[in-house]
């Protein structure tokens, strides 16, 4: 009975819904400043309008099309919108996720813009930067005709009661000769690390694409022909005409012609289809009732798939009672049913009519709910991440993608250490861990049906790094535009791996983290700045991230600067950024013999680009693991590693060149993404909350870092006999007359990955008296928390730099960092201590390590 009483409220909702879209309000357009921001900018991962752009709206869709200049990038992969519909998402369940739709198929530079309302009347924008009419607007954009190409008029048109937009091109020959004419668009939708469907390549009366789990559905058609669809994962080029790369048409001198079709958003495809079903004149769909259960009861966030005529349909999920609500068209489907990424039971037949459109799936499927509550040792809520495998079962839970937020493939991330997860009874293995200052947990655990089943742990902070903050100094999210990941995923990513402090480095565009960290109320435990990856060509050379900097709020990239193929000029032109105020300018994974000693990239060396040396205040030369393959005794290797950035990196502090090293993930994807490598630096405090940028700065740009996959190392150097004075610390000199330094070194790791090695590196050649192993040394090496605590000394005849490196040879950092960091060997490697004997200052030996300094890689 009560499940009748809740059918027939819904199909009165549903009703009633309709009924109040039946009296549609105006359509408007705006376009955006700084007043209008929050009101008319819609919501979604892919958003990328800034001030300037136009916004079309009415009860139904909200879109937003780029300003037509020559200088409008969507981000660093989407480059040349302007004119382009860059966001565009439902109004009831803003999510947008489409990059861009490229009229003419980025043929034609739109450079202008005209407005008008339903009388054709022509507008111009106030100072309210806004215009409603009661039928439609139309908002069109012209690019100009050049030699062999027509002009091109494209219209968005929006009606007050329709649920998508219409485009108009128009294609004018205004030259004296003929001129040819594809018919062509291109629509960027990221499918790659989506839960995503794309039509098929070929023709169709509907090209369509559908982000499953984001919940949001693109679609074209033109009334009275197909489609012809050529995609990839990323980029999918739709023809209307022969379907052809050659043209569709030859314009005479004076001609024009029309082109019209239907640009389609919705929550899902089977909505999507129902409009384009709609715009077609074809039968009106019919509120249709999916209940599932299983075990009895109802099976909230269920997900069916919908198959018609053996062709792919449409994907739904089951609300929180278990119920799903939609309209379809007349027809017999197939669902499928799967829950957390699992498939549950065989295809259920569901035949769709007026006399029948309801359905209860019974499923061969029990759930229960795994309540987490994870504390620190002081009792309180502690961030961690758990990972969820499936015991003696070969289908892994699948929650979300590789782009979600809070619940990644079988990972949860929790701000506050607690969660209720329903999932699919069996038993399970828990990993739940908080970064490599923490131990981890490992626990099994069953899940029973229709019970509550407790996960808890008390996760002991058992590395003390009292006096250092662990960092993340580049990593990366959707607004970067070569991935899909949500930012606030990369926030929790971060959090929930004990990452201390991070700035926001997406590519080519000033971001900031603020906003997750306030919504999630989190601002004392990850501190932050604004920064950027500023992406140049030549690949790989020219990537620096930068921080601090200066963010504009709706400028072009933020207020950014712009890149240069002179890898010299945009080193300058970013150092000297914001009046040249202090900064961390980091060299991003450079092919080190290209951009020291061979310019042009001939395999000869020459001066490098020099020009930009002295901007240049750290380099990433991860993964640290390159440095257990340099061997210990160079001078009788026959294997010299020349392509090894430690190795290089070597090499270039024995040139003189006092350049800091740093390790970073660059993750682009939250599962697993950040915490595989880190930068543990010099702080006056390990509260994040109080953590200055300006000192992480002054630390990182005088080399008072560690690097490290996991181990924390710690190294002090002091002359021998002086045992009162300050340590010297990583990037740190001293004088010794004598040459004898007593070496202090210290190595921890949680109870996840051990250390077997710890060895010295002076003037980049190991010190075979300060090579210890735990095969041969076991005294030196601990078997708790410290793993190596020892004061070593050691005398050195000229100036010396020492590198500290601290290894698992012999082991893995396993299963906690998931599968691709942690099939490293644990790693640590201090930055350089530097030790004048002479008594002159330190003077670098020139040492090439035998082998020549290193040259572009071919």
């Amino acid at each position: 009975m009560r499940s009748e009483f809740v059918r027939s409220l819904a199909f009165l909702l549903v009703a009633l819904i309709s009924t109040s879209f039946s009296h549609a309000g105006p359509v408007e357009v705006y376009r955006i400043s700084g007043e209008n921001w929050d009101e008319i900018v819609p919501d979604g991962k892919e958003v990328d309008a800034i001030h300037g752009d136009f916004v079309l709206r009415n009860d139904h869709v909200v879109a937003v099309v780029a300003q037509p200049i020559a200088t409008r990038n969507a981000n660093m992969t989407t480059p040349a919108v302007g004119g382009c519909l860059i966001d565009y998402t439902t109004r009831l369940h803003p999510a947008d996720q489409l990059t861009a739709y490229y009229p003419g198929s980025r043929a034609y530079p739109f450079r202008s813009v005209q407005l008008r309302n339903a009388a054709h009347e022509s507008l111009e924008f106030d100072d309210r930067n806004t215009f409603s009419d009661e039928q439609a607007i139309e908002l069109t954009m012209i690019a100009p005709a050049v030699e062999n190409r027509p002009e091109l008029h494209v219209t968005y048109r929006l009606e007050a009661d329709s649920p998508h937009l219409i485009v108009r091109q128009t294609f004018r020959n205004t030259a004296k000769s003929d001129v040819d004419v594809l018919l062509s668009d291109d629509l960027r939708y990221d499918a790659g690390n989506e839960d995503a469907f794309k039509t098929a390549n070929g023709k169709s009366d509907l090209y369509l694409v559908e982000d499953r789990f984001w919940g949001q559905a693109y679609g074209v058609s033109i009334p009275g022909r197909q489609v012809t669809s050529r995609s990839t994962s990323r980029l999918s080029v739709l023809r209307y005409g022969r379907g052809s790369r050659q043209p569709d048409l030859s314009l005479k001198p004076g001609e024009q012609y029309s082109l019209e079709l239907n640009l389609y958003v919705a929550g899902n495809a089977c909505t999507l289809r129902n409009q384009h079903a709609s715009s077609e004149g074809d039968a009106s769909p019919i509120p249709a009732t999916v209940t599932v259960i299983g075990g009895g009861r109802r099976i909230p966030n269920a997900r069916v798939e919908l198959t018609r005529d053996g062709e792919y349909y449409g994907t739904l999920w089951a609300d929180g009672s278990g119920r799903i609500d939609q309209k379809l068209l007349q027809g017999d489907y197939a669902l499928a049913v799967s829950f957390c990424g699992i498939p549950v039971g065989a295809s259920y037949p569901f035949a769709v009519t007026e006399e029948n459109s309801q359905i209860d799936l019974d499923v061969p499927l029990e759930v229960g709910t795994l309540k987490i509550d994870v504390d620190g040792t002081d009792g309180k809520p502690l961030p961690c991440k758990v990972e969820l495998r499936r015991r003696g079962e070969s289908t892994p839970l699948d929650l979300g993608p590789e782009s979600a937020i809070r619940q990644v493939k079988n990972l949860v991330y929790l701000p506050r250490g607690t969660e209720n997860i329903l999932l699919p009874t069996g038993e399970y293995e828990a990993i739940i861990s908080h970064g490599p200052e923490f131990d981890a947990a490992f626990k099994n655990v069953t899940v029973e049906a229709d019970q509550a089943t407790q996960l808890t742990a008390q996760l002991k902070r058992s590395v003390d790094t009292t006096g250092w903050v662990s960092t993340e100094f580049h990593s990366h999210s959707s607004p970067s535009g070569d991935n899909t990941s949500h930012q606030m995923g990369r926030v929790l990513n971060l959090l929930c791996e004990h990452l201390e402090y991070a700035p926001c480095t997406e590519h080519n565009r000033i971001d900031t983290y603020s906003p997750h960290l306030k919504a999630l109320k989190i601002e004392d435990q990850l501190a932050t700045c604004t920064g950027m990856e500023l992406t140049g060509k030549p690949l790989p050379l020219n990537h620096q991230n930068v921080f601090p900097l200066e963010h504009h709020p709706g400028q072009q990239d933020g207020g950014a600067p712009v890149t240069d193929d002179s890898p010299e000029t945009q080193l300058q032109r970013v150092a000297l950024w914001d009046d040249r105020s202090e900064k961390v300018v980091q060299q991003n994974h450079p092919d080190l013999g290209w951009l020291f000693y061979d310019k042009n990239g001939d395999g000869v060396r020459d001066e490098g680009h020099s020009q930009s040396f002295p901007y240049i205040d750290c380099i990433e030369i991860h993964p640290p693991t390159a440095v257990l393959k340099i061997p210990a005794d160079l001078n009788n290797s026959s294997s010299v590693p020349n392509s090894n950035r430690v190795f290089n990196w070597l090499q270039l502090l024995n040139q003189g060149y006092r350049f800091a090293g740093v390790v970073n993930t660059d993750a682009h994807y939250n599962f697993h993404g950040s915490g595989g490598l880190r930068n543990w630096v010099k702080s006056s405090t390990d509260t994040p909350a109080k953590i200055s940028t300006d000192e992480m700065v002054e630390q990182v740009t005088k080399g008072c870092v560690i690097m490290s996959n996991g181990p924390f190392l710690t190294v002090e150097a002091r002359p021998s006999g002086n045992n009162d004075g300050d340590a010297i610390l990583p990037g740190g000199e001293f004088a010794s007359p004598d040459g004898t330094v007593e070496l202090t070194i210290s190595v921890q790791c949680p109870n996840w990955f051990d250390v077997d090695r710890v060895f010295v590196l002076a003037n980049g050649r190991n010190v075979p008296e300060l090579d210890f192993s735990r095969g041969k040394n076991a005294e030196k090496f601990g078997d708790g928390t410290v793993k190596f605590e020892q004061t070593l000394s050691h005398t050195f005849s000229a100036d010396t730099h020492l590198v500290v490196v601290a290894a698992g040879e012999n082991s893995q950092l396993g299963p906690v960092l998931g599968p691709k960091w942690g099939a490293q060997q644990p790693t640590a490697i201090s930055n350089p201590i530097f030790v004048d004997v002479d008594g002159n200052g330190f003077t670098a030996n020139g040492d090439v390590l035998d082998d020549g300094l290193p040259v572009k890689e071919q």
